[in-house]
């Protein structure tokens, strides 16, 4: 598995390939990532200036922390109660948004798991959690990302 830093370099490049295209809005850019990639997507919002939303599920916050100064795009995250591994962090990352004044909504789905969302996993999947999770995501990139 690469480093964060070598995927976020190449998010970086996609982004600005991206804004090349001319049947893609340039000026209204989102990401949103599962897991290993709501990490990668929550560590791509502390290099990519441009981009105007970001949604992290059940992914853990950058490393070092600090690195949240530079995060321009307001995140939303979802996290399932008993992911002990990714909540660890999740106390110190609200600190750390709050020092930096960077908007950062985020929710712990009471009984959801890790990778509750993965309707393919019997033993993940919550279908409350994720239908609010989901519900809570369309709301947040259209508030974000339209207009």
């Amino acid at each position: 598995m690469a480093p964060w830093p070598v995927i976020t370099e190449d998010t970086v490049s996609g982004f600005n390939y991206l804004k090349v295209l001319t049947d893609v809005r340039a000026d209204k850019q989102g990401l949103i990532g599962f897991c290993w990639g709501g990490e990668m997507t929550f560590a791509a919002a502390t290099q990519i200036p441009s981009l105007n939303a970001a949604v992290v599920y059940y992914g853990r916050s950058p490393d070092p922390l600090d690195l949240v100064k530079n995060i321009r795009a307001p995140i939303l995250a979802n996290y399932g109660e008993k992911d002990a591994g990714v909540n660890k962090g999740i106390d110190e990352t609200v600190a750390a948004m709050k020092n930096y004044n960077k908007a950062y909504d985020y929710k712990i789905f009471s009984g959801a798991q890790h990778a509750f969302n993965s309707d393919d996993r019997k033993d993940r999947y919550h279908p409350q959690a994720a239908k609010e999770a989901w519900a809570r995501t369309l709301d947040f990139l259209k508030k974000n990302l339209t207009a």
